[in-house]
């Protein structure tokens, strides 16, 4: 009798683990939502080398324990460059509501011409710099 029932909560174990991990890719995006994060700062730096690199510090928002950084996708048109950030949570999910923040360096390189005004702007929030001539 404990034979047949080690057995059977081996079998029910073993089912389990399996239907776990065989979870597709629209299985997983049906239980994460993603969307804009929130951007709290834009720095834009100029690193001493040769060539001068240029770079974007990007501090954003996380609204709950469950919330982490997702991902940054760069776009860049004439003197604009588009940023744009992502985060992902568990849909439904239940999470202790503690506010935290992530923070990202982005290298954009160094194709830039001296003299010139650029744009560079992170989900909806804008800074200017001048490439110094």
């Amino acid at each position: 009798m404990k034979r047949a029932l080690y057995l059977t909560t081996l079998v029910v174990a073993v089912v389990t683990i399996a239907a776990i991990g065989c979870q597709t890719d629209t299985d997983k995006q049906e239980k994460i939502e993603i969307r804009l994060a929130s951007i709290h700062e834009v720095q834009v730096n100029i690193a001493e080398s040769f060539p001068e690199q240029i770079f974007v510090y990007i501090k954003g928002g996380l609204a709950d324990s469950c919330t982490t950084f997702h991902e940054l996708i760069t776009e860049r048109s004439g003197n604009t460059i588009n940023i744009q950030v992502t985060i992902e949570r568990p849909r439904n999910a239940i999470c202790i509501q503690i506010y935290s923040y992530f923070e990202q360096n982005i290298a954009l390189g160094s194709d830039f011409t001296r003299g010139e005004s650029y744009t560079i702007n992170v989900n909806g929030t804008t800074t200017n710099f001048d490439y110094p001539g």
